[in-house]
C-alpha cells in the first residue's frame, strides 16, 4: 500500500520531469530530521557538530540519512521499495552542459517513477547550508545554494527540490529568510510565492516547520527553447544549538 501511494502515472520524455509527490518529500524530511536526531544523541567519536565545517555536517548527515535511517527503517516509508540510495558528490551538468562537474550536497532516487527525459537527472535534489553569523541567509543559503536552482545548475529538469538549513540558536527560518529574498542581490532570486509554512508540517525540537517557496527560473530549456518554469522548493532548517 505505501508503494501504491509513491507511484506515479507513466509519463514521456517531457521538460520538466513529472512532479514529485507532496508525500514523497514529506518522508525524505522526516528520515532528515530522524537522521539529524540520530546524529545530536548519539555522536559519533571522532565528530563534533557543533564545531564541524558544513562538509564535515553534510559528509556525516548522509551517512546517518541512509546507514542508519534507510538501512533500519525508522521512519515510516523509508525504505528500499520507495527510495534508491543517492551518492554524495555524484558530478551532474547543469541545464545547458556548460557545467559538468557540478556536486549537488545529497540525492535521493525514487524506485516507481514515469519515463523521464534524463534519468540521471531525475532525483530530490537537496542542497545544505549552515546558517549562523558567519554564514549569513542572505550572501550563503540564497546566494551560494538557493540561487543554484534558479539558475539551472541544479535540479533543472524537476519541478521542485530542497534546501536543508543547519541553523544555529537565534536563526529562524521565519522571518530571516523572507528578508534575505526581498533584499537587493547581485543576481536576483525571482520569486513568486512564500517563503510560507507547510500546513502539512510541523516543528519538532530538531527543526522548525517546513516552509515553501516558488521562484521563476532564469533559463529556458535548449531542447525545445521553452521556459524552464517555476521551481518550488521546500526549506528544512535543522536546529544545531
Amino acid at each position: 500500500m505505501m508503494v501504491e501511494m509513491f507511484k506515479e502515472t507513466v509519463g514521456s520524455d517531457e521538460l520538466p520531469h513529472k512532479p514529485l509527490s507532496l508525500r514523497a518529500c514529506m518522508v525524505v524530511e522526516q528520515a532528515i530530521v530522524r537522521a539529524w536526531q540520530w546524529m545530536l544523541e548519539k555522536p559519533h567519536a571522532d565528530f563534533d557538530l557543533k564545531t564541524a565545517e558544513e562538509n564535515g555536517i553534510t559528509h556525516r548527515l548522509h551517512e546517518t540519512l541512509f546507514d542508519v535511517v534507510f538501512k533500519n527503517e525508522l521512519v515510516d516509508g523509508f525504505n528500499k521499495e520507495v527510495f534508491t540510495v543517492g551518492t554524495r558528490g555524484a558530478e551532474l551538468r547543469n541545464f545547458d552542459g556548460s557545467k559538468r562537474d557540478l556536486k549537488p550536497d545529497l540525492l535521493v532516487g525514487f524506485v516507481h517513477r514515469p519515463s523521464v527525459a534524463y534519468p540521471s537527472q531525475d532525483w530530490l535534489f537537496i542542497e545544505c547550508k549552515p546558517v549562523d553569523s558567519e554564514h549569513t541567509v542572505g550572501s550563503h543559503y540564497c546566494d551560494k545554494g538557493l540561487i543554484r536552482f534558479v539558475r539551472g545548475d541544479y535540479a533543472w529538469a524537476m519541478q521542485s527540490a530542497m534546501m536543508v538549513g543547519y541553523a544555529r540558536e537565534g536563526y529562524s527560518l521565519v522571518p530571516k529568510l523572507s528578508e534575505a529574498l526581498a533584499s537587493h542581490r547581485k543576481e536576483p532570486i525571482p520569486t513568486s510565492f512564500g517563503p510560507e509554512s507547510c500546513p502539512c508540517t510541523r516543528a519538532t525540537p530538531f527543526a522548525e516547520q517546513t516552509a515553501i517557496s516558488k521562484h521563476q527560473r532564469t533559463f529556458s530549456y535548449i531542447e525545445n527553447n521553452l521556459p524552464s518554469g517555476v521551481i518550488i522548493i521546500r526549506h528544512l532548517w535543522l536546529k544545531r544549538g
